[in-house]
């Protein structure tokens, strides 16, 4: 079995890009950013004053692209070539990888379920949108 092989580099980059698109709207004041700072008990002028955007978004972007090149290679060597296959393995990825450690991380540190739930939901559009994007340009 091939560990690597090829995938839509194109197509993974721009799920990167999709991916800060998405934070932006999912963290915003118009969405869920209200609930999110009040799950992490600070309030929006010291997230500002603490933030460093270009350090942020650059190691953000990166992670994404790693998460969707991930996907891409996992799509591939298990043959999910379509939209709904992309989407479904997204889903999977999410509920075994990502929510299932995140709420552990969440329980022990005894942390607010509202941030898991922002923050584990944010991961789950992601995936989905990655499984969409990575089908639809296998």
């Amino acid at each position: 079995m091939q560990v690597f092989v090829h995938v839509n580099y194109i197509a993974v980059l721009f799920c990167g890009v999709i991916s800060i698109v998405i934070s932006l709207f999912w963290y915003s004041p118009m969405l869920l950013g209200k609930i999110w700072l009040d799950s992490i008990e600070k309030t929006e002028e010291e997230i500002e004053k603490e933030f460093k955007s270009i350090k942020t978004y650059i190691f953000s972007f990166i992670g994404q692209i790693l998460l969707a090149y991930a996907l891409a290679q996992v799509m591939a060597l298990i043959g999910a070539n379509t939209t709904a296959e992309g989407m479904r393995l997204g889903f999977l990825c999410w509920f075994g990888f990502i929510a299932s450690t995140m709420f552990t991380n969440h329980t022990f540190e005894g942390g607010s379920y509202k941030r898991f739930f922002v923050d584990s939901g944010y991961h789950l559009i992601v995936l989905l949108i990655f499984g969409f994007i990575l089908g639809a340009w296998s």
